[in-house]
C-alpha cells in the first residue's frame, strides 16, 4: 500500500484482502477481458491504417507510431522489426 498514489490508495483502503485490492486495480487499469479485446482492435485498425499526416515531421510521426506500438505490445500484439519498418516506409508520402 505504500507505493500507491493518494488517489488509488483511496480505491482500495476499505478492502480486507490483498487480493481484492489486486483486482480493483487490476480492472481499473487493465479493465476487463471484454475491454481488452476491443482497445486491442483499434490499436490494431490504428496501426494497420497508419499514415504520416499532412506538415508531420518524422520524428512526430515516429512518436505517434511508437506509441501505437507499445499500447500493442502491453496488449500482448507484437510485431517484429521488419514489419515496422515496412509499415513506416509505406507510410510515407511520395514527397
Amino acid at each position: 500500500m505504500c507505493a500507491l498514489n493518494e488517489e488509488e490508495y483511496t480505491k482500495v483502503h476499505s478492502f480486507k484482502s490483498a487480493k481484492q485490492m489486486w483486482d480493483t486495480l487490476a480492472i481499473t487499469y487493465e479493465g476487463f477481458l471484454e475491454v481488452k479485446c476491443n482497445k486491442l482492435s483499434l490499436l490494431v485498425r490504428k496501426y494497420e491504417l497508419f499514415k504520416m499526416e499532412e506538415n508531420e515531421s518524422i520524428q512526430t510521426m515516429f512518436g505517434r507510431f511508437q506509441t501505437i506500438v507499445n499500447e500493442l505490445s502491453f496488449l500482448g500484439r507484437t510485431y517484429d522489426n521488419f514489419d515496422h519498418i515496412d509499415k513506416l516506409l509505406r507510410s510515407l508520402p511520395r514527397k
